[in-house]
């Protein structure tokens, strides 16, 4: 009982440092708090951004294939621009009796 009334007395003769103490305490628990909310949004948004970069690397492996694809359709048609105009270079050069046998034979009824 002593004990508790010399507490007593400090804690009246030291009221305004006790209070200071007190709000210490507490301002240091709340921020731990806000602390420990902003570290699990943190991680939580860490996640996704993950997500979204294997996502974004799943579709630009998607853009290259059809980069590749696209290059091939390219060379194809040049192929086949270069087949036509051989073709028409040599129908141009027939004579017209050639000419029609040409497209006889390539055209029957």
């Amino acid at each position: 009982m002593v004990d508790l009334y010399k507490l007593y007395k400090f804690f009246k003769k030291q009221w305004l440092g006790s209070i200071l103490i007190m709000i210490w305490l507490i301002s240091v628990f709340m921020y731990q708090h806000k602390k420990n909310e902003l570290l699990n949004k943190a991680y939580i948004l860490e996640a996704k951004v993950k997500e979204l970069e294997n996502k974004t690397n799943a579709e630009l492996k998607g853009v290259d294939s059809l980069k590749t694809i696209d290059t091939v359709i390219v060379t194809r048609i040049k192929i086949i621009k270069q087949k036509e105009y051989e073709e028409i270079r040599i129908i141009d050069s027939l004579p017209i009796s050639g000419l029609q046998s040409y497209f006889t034979e390539r055209y029957p009824k």
